[in-house]
């Protein structure tokens, strides 16, 4: 089979599949099954192979503990302590609401690493508590859903899990260059909830704390931020990999709702274990499926194709990293996040090597990016979340959500013209995995 015809063929099953309702991953495992069917110089047990090289790996079972760990802190209570933490930090500013949604998933995002899990804790009470503050419905679900994007960015991270996987870099260093990124698109979104806040007459809603009460919420939302500390400070000291913190982090969140909260029992722990492992196996089928994927453009030649595709266009750095942040802005309004790295990181990293792009910018650029897609339907489960909660339909919020999107966009552009924002963290904390 020539290398155009398997292509044809792989892409237009492909997209043939999702568009009769297919779910992703058995549309890349049926598209993949039906071009080594016809290949006479392949065997069945290819796939099988495949996609367990694609889940074999140490890196990727960092991903159960961070799920885990977000399960079991919506459970327990975390998620109403954070809240409280970013309404006694930042309610006293005007669209103080916008505000403490936009914190809490900075906190949020710094112990979890889902973005769906934000939109799901957060979004339950905060949506409401806005619509009741005078606040747009459709504003109140786009700006929970962008912020829930910063869960992508901030560590720990599950697109940066399967970003290291896939591109064999360090997830240690990508936690870390994280932070500067994940930071600035939080501020840049506190910027606008103040704009809309002005221009919609909506003052501030800081709860009145006495003393003795500021510091009970400030301890009740220190104690589940000091997972942050478990999980980098392990890396950054060298204790322990990625895999390792995120167990780690599981079973100090254990200790944290026995002992701490002294809310957790054993049914939310089997519940909570159950549902890791269902969303885990959901995660791992997307891995192998993509791999058997990927493997398939590797054997056609068709990743060198791709590659020589992306250089014609990409004559330097900059220029290669914006073409790269338009091709994942597409990929990301139709397919997951895991299948979209595992097929095409592939691609386009051997020419960032060449081209003298830093692995762990190039891997930032695609982790924002595609957490994008996130908010951009049709597949923007996180903005879809959302609107359900705020029980309005998709188009009432799109205004602000194009808003977001915009603003995600240019601060994505910004940093590829700034690289050292994003660097100079990994440079200073872990130069032994940064490159200097």
């Amino acid at each position: 089979m020539s290398p155009e015809l398997a292509l044809t063929l792989l892409l237009a099953g492909f997209v043939l599949l999702i568009a009769v309702g297919i779910p992703l991953a058995f549309a890349l495992l049926f598209a993949s099954a039906a071009v080594i069917a016809l290949e006479p110089g392949l065997d069945a047990v290819i796939i099988p192979l495949r996609i367990f090289s694609g889940v074999n790996s140490f890196v990727l079972l960092a991903i159960p503990g961070f799920m885990f760990s977000a399960f079991l802190m919506n459970r327990i209570g975390v998620t109403e302590d954070i809240v409280a933490l970013s309404d006694l930090l930042v309610g006293r500013i005007r669209g103080g609401l916008a505000h403490i949604n936009v914190v809490a998933s900075m906190l949020l995002g710094g112990v979890s690493g889902s973005s769906t899990a934000d939109v799901a804790g957060l979004g339950a009470i905060l949506i409401p508590a806005m619509s009741q503050k005078g606040y747009d419905r459709g504003f109140s679900a786009a700006i929970t859903a962008a912020s829930s994007a910063i869960g992508s960015i901030i560590p720990p991270s599950i697109l940066m899990v399967i970003y290291g996987a896939s591109a064999n870099i360090s997830v240690g260093a990508l936690f870390i260059a994280g932070y500067i990124p994940g930071v600035l698109v939080g501020l840049q979104q506190i910027v606008i909830g103040y704009w809309y806040a002005r221009r919609h007459g909506i003052g501030a809603e800081r709860t009145a704390y006495r003393s003795r009460n500021a510091a009970r919420v400030l301890l009740r939302g220190i104690v589940p931020m000091s997972t942050m500390v478990v999980i980098i400070g392990g890396i950054v000291g060298g204790i322990m990999t990625a895999t390792e913190a995120a167990a780690a982090a599981a079973a100090y969140v254990v200790l944290v709702g026995a002992f701490f909260y002294r809310t957790l029992t054993v049914r939310i722990l089997l519940d909570v274990a159950a549902e890791t492992g269902r969303l885990t196996a959901v995660v791992m089928l997307c891995v192998g499926t993509a791999t058997i994927f990927g493997w398939l453009m590797a054997y056609y030649h068709i990743i060198e194709v791709a590659g020589g595709w992306f250089e014609h266009f990409a004559t330097g750095p900059v220029t290669y990293l914006l073409f790269v942040t338009a091709v994942f802005l597409f990929l990301g309004t139709f397919m997951d996040p895991a299948p979209a790295m595992l097929v095409f990181v592939p691609v386009i990293a051997p020419i960032a090597d060449r081209l003298e792009v830093h692995p762990l910018l190039l891997g930032i650029v695609v982790v924002m990016t595609l957490s994008i897609g996130k908010i951009t339907p049709p597949y923007g489960i996180s903005l879809l979340l959302a609107c359900t909660i705020a029980d309005i339909p998709l188009a009432a919020s799109m205004r602000w959500t194009l808003v977001f999107l915009v603003a995600f966009c240019l601060l994505v552009a910004a940093l590829i013209l700034w690289p050292n924002v994003t660097l100079i963290l990994p440079r200073l904390l872990v130069p032994e995995l940064a490159g200097g």
